[in-house]
């Protein structure tokens, strides 16, 4: 991932996945080198989140994640093998005891899919929640 890996995620978004729908607005700040996100998931099981991405030369992507729920990651930008932008723990984290990372598919023009993912190893990876993202007009 370089310097403008995440550019296609800027602006202003509305999400929706299974059972319930939201937006998210994502800024570039700091000279460029920080991604600002603020998601906020609306609906029965509403909650509000935001991250921090940051890129420096030396160590690529990281990513901090906070939400409402009390959650908070610590993650690592990487790619897949087919290009696909990722953040993911570098340790196994909460009481799960399991990896779990982030992977932005399927990006056009507008829009993009994001899916949540765990894995007990980091090799074998279950998705436990996918996004549909549509850029706001």
């Amino acid at each position: 991932m370089d310097a403008h890996s995440l550019d296609f995620w800027l602006g202003e978004w509305d999400c929706s996945w299974d059972g319930g729908h939201g937006v998210n607005s994502i800024t570039r700040e700091f000279d460029g080198r920080v991604v600002v996100e603020r998601f906020e998931a609306r609906g029965p099981k509403a909650f509000r989140g935001m991250s921090l991405s940051v890129f420096g030369e030396a160590t690529g992507w990281r990513q901090t994640w906070a939400d409402s729920n009390g959650s908070y990651w610590h993650l690592v930008g990487t790619t897949l093998a087919d290009g696909s932008p990722v953040f993911a723990t570098p340790e196994r984290i909460d009481a799960e005891r399991v990896y779990k990372r982030m992977v932005f598919s399927d990006v056009e023009h507008g829009r993009f899919r994001w899916r949540w993912e765990s894995s007990p190893d980091g090799e074998r990876w279950q998705e436990r929640w996918a996004i549909a993202y549509a850029r706001r007009a």
